[in-house]
Order: structure tokens, then C-alpha cells, then sequence
């Protein structure tokens, strides 16, 4: 089901706000830190092993929700989409496992049952993955780096019409790596880095995403290998790159915009040193 606009404004609302650590009434883990059973499960062709938990954990994020990992949530301790641990990594340190724990409750593989799968918008879960990353003790731009991994190969439920599961995974591959420069050079915020997130993800819906009867971008189940071409150049929100020419990005908080300079990437994706900060 489509969020309304109502619900798209409240989000955008809420990711202005962060948490950058544990507080006395939001911001942090009840029942900390996430206590795990002996006995390891083995789950398809997943090379990590997995432990449920032995106690219900608790998250409550900044405005006071409280996330819930309980008893028996199935959980490897990384939460990082397979594709993107040759990036990232797959950590499995002291400071994520919290984050994790709550995070596979609501979207990871052998917790279908439970009552908190999939009950929450794809992107509220995402999100809240780096706020609770941030109470458990990561540094604010691994934990961002750890968000976009999620957000650009995590789940997405519900059908959404942002769905990227027809892009093939070398171009998410080569998204990841280059959100992770940005987020090295930039130092952006939240909601920048969620501006930036959102227009890597409409090029790669252009460029993959066959469009369907009604006209809109939907994909199919599965992985495609090849896709649709897509022309440089277009209109949409920072999607147009030229060789030289500076085209507005994605909004700053300050009332600039993230100025797109030529990429020369096979893919037309910008590459994080055509990112440059430009106020209008």
C-alpha cells in the first residue's frame, strides 16, 4: 500500500531528527545488551550462522517508538545485505549486534512468524536501524554507511514502487561504493544522505525498472541481468549529467543543493568526487 502524502511529510519530518546517543526517555535499548541462546541455526545457503535470542529487547527510537526483537528472534548479528558485504563488511562488533537484533526482527530471513515482520513501513525499519546503531556506540558515518546498505539492498515490502530487485546486482554494487565515498567526502546529514539515497535510487529505477501497463515503475520478482537502457540527461530531480555541465541535485538543508557535475561513470550514476556542495 502507497504511503500518503500525510505519512511521506511525517517521515521527511522525522529524519531531520536523529539519535546520537542513549537518553533519559528515547534513545535507547531496554534489556541491553541482546542476550543470545547456544544452540546456532543453519538457514539455507546463508554462510553465517544464526542464534535466536534468549530475552525480548527493546528499542525506543527519538520520538519515543519502541521497536521490539523478541524472544526466539533469529538474528547473525550484521543485518548487512549479502551483496554489499564485499563493501561494507559484515560486522558483527559489540555496537551493532543491538541494532541488528531489532532490525532482523522486522525484515530478516527466518523471522517470518513473528508478530513484528513486516509490520512497520519498509522505511520507518531502515531508519531506525541507524538510530539504534547510533545508541549502541557506532560512529556516526559507519553507521550511515551501514543505513545506505540496507536501504540500497535491504528488504521493501508491500509492493512499493521503489523496489530495486530488477537491478542487476553489480550496479547496486557500484551505488554502494559510491554512497560510501560521498558519505567519506561529504559528511552529509541525514536528510541529505537520504536526498542523495532517493536520487541514486530513481536513476537506477529509470535505467532497470521496465515500466508496467499503467506506466509506472514496478519490478518483478527476482533479479534481472539485463535491462531497459536509459538516456543521460533528463529532468527528473538531479538525474541529468552532462559532460561539464553542473545540474542541480538533491536539496541541502541549508537551501543549496547538492550540485551533479559530468559523471563519467559507464552507468551515469555520479561518482562521489562529481558531488560537490554548491549554495544557490
Amino acid at each position: 500500500m502507497l504511503a500518503t502524502q500525510e505519512e511521506l511529510d511525517t517521515r521527511q519530518a522525522l529524519a531531520a531528527q536523529q539519535c546520537e546517543g542513549p537518553s533519559s526517555d528515547s534513545c535507547q535499548f531496554i534489556n541491553s545488551p541482546v542476550k543470545l541462546q547456544n544452540d546456532s541455526v543453519r538457514i539455507g545457503s546463508r554462510l553465517a550462522d544464526f542464534y535466536p535470542t534468549a530475552e525480548r529487547l527493546e528499542f525506543v527510537d527519538v520520538t519515543q517508538r519502541r521497536w521490539v526483537a523478541p524472544e526466539r528472534t533469529l538474528t547473525d548479528g550484521a543485518s548487512i545485505p549479502r551483496i554489499f558485504v564485499p563493501i561494507v563488511g559484515s560486522p558483527r562488533s559489540q555496537e551493532f549486534v543491538n541494532a541488528a537484533a531489532i532490525h532482523d526482527a522486522y525484515c530478516g530471513i527466518g523471522n517470518e512468524q513473528l508478530p513484528e515482520y513486516h509490520s512497520a513501513p519498509w522505511q520507518d525499519v531502515h531508519r531506525m536501524f541507524y538510530d539504534a546503531l547510533r545508541v549502541g556506540g557506532t560512529e556516526a558515518g559507519r553507521a550511515k554507511v551501514m543505513f545506505a546498505a540496507v536501504y540500497l539492498g535491504g528488504p521493501r515490502w508491500n509492493s512499493p514502487p521503489e523496489r530495486l530487485d530488477m537491478v542487476p546486482d553489480a550496479y547496486l554494487r557500484d551505488a554502494m561504493i559510491k554512497t560510501q565515498t560521498y558519505i567519506g567526502e561529504n559528511d552529509p546529514t541525514m536528510p541529505e544522505l537520504l536526498a542523495y539515497l532517493k536520487w541514486l535510487e530513481r536513476r537506477l529505477i529509470k535505467k532497470w525498472v521496465p515500466a508496467n501497463e499503467d506506466g509506472d515503475n514496478n519490478s518483478r520478482n527476482g533479479r534481472a541481468e539485463t535491462g531497459r537502457d536509459a538516456q543521460d540527461g533528463g529532468t527528473d530531480n538531479g538525474a541529468g549529467i552532462a559532460g561539464g555541465e553542473i545540474i542541480d541535485g538533491p536539496a541541502r538543508q541549508d537551501g543549496g543543493t547538492l550540485a551533479l557535475t559530468g559523471a563519467n561513470s559507464a552507468d551515469g550514476l555520479a561518482t562521489s568526487t562529481d558531488v560537490t556542495r554548491a549554495a544557490r
